[in-house]
C-alpha cells in the first residue's frame, strides 16, 4: 500500500506526542502544545493553518456523574420520608443522565468552571478551483482515568446498565411513592417493594461517585492514533503535490484537530457552530477517525444510538467498498450508547459523515480511559491501513 511509506513517521508522531507532551485533558496546557506541534507539522503542507479558540466546561461532562449519583441516593433516603422532595431530586438525576450523558447537551456546563479550548485545522487546495471539501478529524485531548473501566473492565457495561436501571427505578418509585403520598393512591406492599429494590441498588449506585480519578491517561489510542493519521494525509498530499501520486484535482481537503472530544464532542460542535454555513455553501463531507488500534478490525459506524446521529449510508457504502478493495473485512457497526465521536455534530447539522475506527467494538477494551491507552497497544499497521482507507475514499469522492 502507498501508506506504508508515512507508517514510520505516524507511528513515531504517536510515540514523540505520548513521551514528550503526555496526557492531554481537555483545553489543557498538555493539550495546547499538541495543537503547536500541528501547527508545525501542517504549516509546510497547508495553503493555510489556523487556531480557532473557543470556551466551555471541560470538567462538566465526566464531573456531572458523580452529581448525579449524588441525587439518586438522596431520592434513595428521602423516599421514606420526602416523596415529593425525593421525586424532585429523581427527575434531575435522570434529566442529567439523559441530557448530558446520553444526548451530550450542556445540560449542567454553567455548573463547572469554563477553560479556553482550541481546534488546529489545517487547509489544502485542489489543483484545480475547489467545488466540494473533505474534512478528516481527530481529537487531540485524552480522556480522565475511568475508575470504573480501570477496576470493573468487561464488567463495565454491566454496571453501566445497573445505573440505567437504578436512575429508572428510582424515578418511577418516587413517583408513585408522591402520589400515594398526597393520599391519590396507596399499595403499601408495592412501595415498600419498589424501597427496597431502591435500596439493593443504591451500592452499585454509588459507585458512580468515585467514577473517575481525575488523573488522564497517555490516551494513544484514544485518540492519538486518530491524530496521527490525520497528520499523515497531511504530510502524504505534501508529498503528492510535489510529486506523482493522486492528489486531488476539485477537492479541498480540511486537517482538523479538535480539542474537547473528551468534554463531550465541545471542540467539534462549536467548529460546526462556526462553520455550517460555509459548509453548506459548498459540499462537505467528514471523515472522523477515532481510535485506530488494530487493521485486523475496521470498522465504518453507520449510527450513533446515544447522539441520536444517523452517518451518511453513500459514505458507509464506499468505506466497504475501499475496503473490499484491499481484502479488509470491515466492519459497519452502530455506535451504542453512551458513547459517542465527533463525527455526531456534523451528522446533526446535516453535513455527510461517517466515522472509521480500527480497534475491536465487539469486546470490551481494558485500555479504554484507562492508564493502559499507551502505544505499545496501537499495531503500527492499522496506521498505514486507515491512512490508505481514507487516501481512497477522498479519490472516490474527488472523482465523483
Amino acid at each position: 500500500m502507498l501508506a506504508n511509506k508515512y507508517q514510520d513517521y505516524m507511528f513515531g508522531l504517536i510515540k514523540k506526542v505520548i513521551d514528550e507532551i503526555g496526557p492531554r485533558p481537555s483545553c489543557s496546557e498538555a493539550e495546547k502544545k499538541l495543537g503547536r506541534l500541528l501547527i508545525e507539522e501542517w504549516k509546510p503542507v497547508c495553503d493555510r493553518v489556523d487556531v480557532e479558540p473557543f470556551t466551555c466546561s471541560p470538567t462538566a461532562f465526566i464531573g456531572s456523574i458523580p452529581v448525579l449519583a449524588l441525587f439518586l441516593l438522596a431520592a434513595v433516603i428521602l423516599y421514606w420520608f420526602l416523596p415529593p422532595l425525593a421525586l424532585a431530586l429523581a427527575i434531575v438525576s435522570c434529566s442529567i443522565m439523559f441530557l448530558e450523558i446520553f444526548r451530550y447537551l450542556e445540560f449542567v456546563d454553567f455548573l463547572f468552571p469554563r477553560k479556553q479550548g482550541e481546534n488546529v485545522i489545517g487547509a489544502i487546495r485542489p489543483k484545480g478551483e475547489p467545488t466540494q471539501r473533505v474534512i478528516v478529524s481527530a481529537h487531540m485531548d485524552s480522556a480522565y482515568e475511568c475508575n470504573l473501566f480501570l477496576y470493573s473492565r468487561s464488567a463495565s457495561i454491566l454496571l453501566i446498565v445497573i445505573g440505567i436501571v437504578a436512575q429508572a427505578i428510582a424515578f418511577g418509585g418516587c413517583l408513585a411513592k408522591t402520589i400515594a403520598w398526597c393520599n391519590v393512591y396507596s399499595n403499601e406492599a408495592a412501595l415498600a417493594g419498589v424501597g427496597i429494590a431502591m435500596i439493593a441498588l443504591s451500592p452499585l449506585a454509588g459507585l458512580f461517585l468515585f467514577f473517575t480519578s481525575w488523573k488522564p491517561v497517555p490516551g494513544a489510542c484514544d485518540d492519538m492514533s486518530g491524530v496521527s493519521v490525520v497528520a499523515g494525509l497531511g504530510r502524504y498530499l505534501g508529498e503528492a503535490k510535489r510529486g506523482g501520486d493522486y492528489f486531488p484535482q476539485r477537492t479541498e481537503v480540511v486537517l482538523l484537530a479538535t480539542s474537547s472530544e473528551e468534554a463531550g464532542l465541545r471542540g467539534a460542535k462549536r467548529f460546526v457552530r462556526r462553520h455550517l454555513k460555509e459548509m453548506k455553501a459548498m459540499r462537505t463531507y467528514c471523515l472522523n477517525l477515532d481510535g485506530v488500534k488494530d487493521e485486523r478490525f475496521p470498522q465504518v459506524l453507520k449510527g450513533e444510538s446515544s447522539t441520536g446521529a444517523r452517518h451518511d449510508s453513500e459514505l458507509v457504502k464506499m468505506a466497504r467498498e475501499v475496503a473490499g478493495s484491499h481484502d479488509l473485512p470491515i466492519t459497519v457497526s452502530q455506535l451504542p450508547p453512551p458513547f459517542g465521536t465527533d463525527a455526531a455534530p456534523f451528522s446533526l447539522s446535516g453535513i455527510p459523515t461517517t466515522g472509521l475506527a480500527f480497534a475491536e467494538l465487539s469486546r470490551w477494551d481494558p485500555t479504554y480511559h484507562t492508564r493502559y491507552d499507551t502505544y505499545e497497544h496501537v499495531r503500527p499497521e492499522a496506521l498505514s491501513v486507515a491512512l490508505q482507507l481514507v487516501i481512497d475514499m477522498i479519490q472516490r469522492i474527488d472523482k465523483s
